[in-house]
């Protein structure tokens, strides 16, 4: 067994005095990272040195507590209480205490507001917990953040068998100034779709046309649905489409891909080594007027804009109200197994477009896992972490536990168990939606997973679906330098407001073939090309490699 003492001579030792280094040169109080090895009654090394372990399981001999800041599972089950987490605590022994939140703006506010009083969580954990944009390289700058790669050399072998493997992962991940600061989320398995249109079958029947396969044909079952009583109730009360403007896994950026052009959240994609925003575009002036027209005619949900997650998945799963919708898959709007949807290709749009925004297999988020100062055992905090990119693990931390979800065959391969009648997939898998955790799915794992064939797609098989529509123009996960995000920040925020406000006012009320020129004029006055040149700037970099 390895002793801590050689790790705290290093690591922890360079990373204290870089800190002190830094408090020195600026002026500035910098608060002493708890990673120092020393346990709550301040005895340090002797005791530490004895309970961990550098190798094999358990990882301590004695129970220790990590505190990880996530979110909270939109089942409201505790992350505790299922058994992926029960399983990895008995292996490791290291108990999680979660501090879960809520996403969205909620979220935001308190995350800022721990990184300014300083009372930080151990870490963070999950998809979004962290803007890989923004707080990875700010915080992991101050010290806030601690660097990962000299604990993940010597503690982490998962980790540096997915980087040795592939030397992109490491160059995405390393910070500007040679630091790593998170970790990621990958899929190797298959290139992975944005949210997926789906249609009510049982609504098309009824008003007896076939799967729309262009926005015309979309558009007319729409209204069919909307003028013919397609839900047989005998009331005008029927949603033909409704999606979430807000919310990237379920918004319209890829519907606008059948008008040449997928679009981003933020707007901002590459083409041929060109940074390009899209909402200056010709193409998404051409989707908004198609949109405006579900809109004007009755047979778009003007609530898009406003419908909070659970009001919009309400709508679709429980009144039989709505019959289009965009979503990540069927589980995440709380839809049954057996329901009256089935997915949509993308549609060919006026001149033959057929397009779908794809994300490449690899990295999905880079601000996956992190370690603040306030870690007080680092290096067990990093075996954790590393337990959960094993193989295996991660596998299951995608299709289920292996015994209730998943059940091992004789030639090494695990059948996925049917989700029982009744249940929806979230109830009855024993590991949380896989944006709540943290996994690296491999293509040698997800070739041992055997699933039936059910009437129902599970994601990877949407993913499939889509796959030779998807346009991979998304900006690489590059990180920018403080300078570059500090004038993104200065740009971003006005041009951001003010595209998303006239989308808004366009797809509900009309007006942007009028207003499209002034548009223009004014996005240029806000510093669009200024905000196109940092982020080409740092596209570069990339790159290159820098």
């Amino acid at each position: 067994m390895k002793t801590r003492k050689p790790w705290l001579k290093g690591t922890a030792g360079t990373i204290m005095l870089a800190l002190l280094l830094s408090a020195c040169s600026s002026g500035n109080a910098v608060n002493e990272p708890a990673g120092n090895g020393q346990n709550s009654d301040g005895n340090a090394g002797e005791q530490q040195s004895s309970n961990f372990n550098a190798e094999g399981y358990p990882i301590v001999n004695e129970k220790v507590t990590l505190k990880l800041a996530a979110f909270q599972s939109p089942s409201g089950k505790h992350m505790n209480d299922y058994l992926f987490y029960k399983e990895a605590e008995e292996k490791t022994n290291v108990r999680i205490e979660w501090e879960l939140n809520p996403g969205g703006s909620a979220w935001q506010e308190k995350k800022n507001l721990l990184f300014a009083s300083g009372e930080l969580p151990e870490g963070f954990y999950g998809h979004g917990i962290l803007n890989e944009a923004t707080d990875v390289v700010k915080y992991g700058s101050q010290g806030v953040l601690i660097p990962l790669e000299e604990l993940i050399e010597l503690h982490a072998p998962n980790i540096k068998a997915l980087f040795d493997a592939r030397p992109d992962y490491r160059k995405a991940l390393t910070a500007p100034d040679g630091h790593i600061y998170a970790l990621p989320t990958i899929n190797e398995v298959y290139a992975v779709s944005k949210p997926a249109l789906f249609i009510n079958k049982k609504w098309l029947d009824a008003v007896n046309m076939p799967l729309p396969e262009t926005t015309d044909e979309f558009y007319q079952a729409l209204k069919a649905f909307k003028e013919q009583d397609a839900n047989g109730n005998g009331k005008a009360d029927e949603i033909p489409l409704t999606f979430r403007a807000e919310d990237w896994n379920s918004d319209l950026a890829s519907f606008f891909g059948s008008f040449g052009r997928v679009d981003r959240r933020n707007h901002i994609v590459v083409e041929e080594d060109n940074v390009i925003y899209t909402a200056a575009q010709p193409e998404y002036k051409q989707a908004i007027e198609y949109f405006h027209t579900l809109f004007k005619d009755g047979i778009a949900d003007p609530e898009s804009f406003t419908q909070d997650r659970k009001v919009f998945s309400a709508k679709i799963s429980q009144n039989d109200q709505v019959g289009a919708f965009i979503a990540w898959n069927y589980n995440s709007v709380g839809l049954p197994e057996d329901n009256d949807f089935v997915p949509l290709a993308p549609l060919k749009g006026p001149e033959g477009h057929q397009q779908w925004a794809g994300f490449m297999p690899g990295i999905l988020f880079k601000g996956s896992f992190s370690l603040t100062s306030a870690a007080e055992q680092p290096e067990v905090a990093i075996r954790w972490i590393d337990y959960m990119y094993d193989p295996e693990v991660s596998m299951q931390a995608v299709h289920g536990v292996i015994g209730p979800n998943l059940e091992e065959q004789a030639d090494g391969t695990y059948r996925v168990i049917p989700v029982p009648e009744g249940k929806t997939s979230d109830e009855f898998k024993e590991v949380p939606k896989t944006a709540m955790s943290v996994w690296a799915q491999t293509k040698e794992m997800q070739e041992k997973i055997v699933s039936e064939n059910q009437q129902k797609l599970p994601k990877t098989e949407l993913d499939a679906l889509y796959e030779p529509y998807l346009v991979y123009n998304e900006f690489p996960k590059a990180y920018f330098t403080a300078e570059e995000d500090s004038e993104l920040s200065r740009y971003m925020t006005d041009i951001g407001t003010y595209t998303d406000k006239m989308y808004a006012s366009w797809m509900l009320n009309g007006g942007i073939d009028k207003d499209w020129d002034g548009y223009l004029k004014k996005l240029e006055d806000m510093g669009l090309s200024k905000l196109i040149g940092v982020y080409q700037q740092a596209y570069d970099r990339y790159q290159a490699g820098e």
